[in-house]
């Protein structure tokens, strides 16, 4: 499983040949489609109801507090981030490999670290409601940290 998108398979005896291996194929042809609210970040959906995707996002990114009607489960793939979750007033440093499961309606913000992929899931259809605009996020992003 480590060997997942892990290269071309030319001349290493220790990386799958993508050309034989199922999952290194889907993974490297992969399209992605912009996040429109939240600049930097991108999202694949693979499969719907339940829905699972694959989201990027380029370091310095931020998603402005929002909610969905849907709790999510995350797995971070690569990258690291901090998530606030306003609703419970507490917040998580994930790097890759860490898990984070967020309850329906529970109002969350994030900003990413380094260029991050992440892979979600949740009941029901894709939705997102912000709770703030993307200046208000960056303005308490920014206090907190002073």
């Amino acid at each position: 499983m480590s060997k997942i998108g892990g290269g071309d398979g030319e001349g290493d005896e220790n990386v799958v040949p993508t050309e034989t291996c199922a999952i290194c194929c889907l993974a490297k042809s992969r399209e992605f489609t912009p996040v429109e609210i939240m600049p930097g970040g991108e999202i694949m959906i693979v499969r719907e109801t339940p829905t699972s995707a694959i989201v990027r996002f380029k370091a310095g990114s931020v998603e402005p507090a929002h909610h969905h009607t849907f709790g999510n489960d995350l797995v971070v793939l690569k990258g690291s981030k901090r998530v606030w979750n306003l609703t419970k007033k507490e917040k998580y440093d994930l790097v890759a490999g860490d898990y984070l499961f967020t309850p329906a309606g529970d109002v969350h913000r994030v900003k990413y670290f380094e260029d991050s992929e992440i892979f979600i899931k949740w009941d029901g259809h894709w939705d997102i409601f912000l709770d703030e605009d993307l200046d208000a996020a960056h303005v308490a992003i920014e206090k907190e940290s002073n």
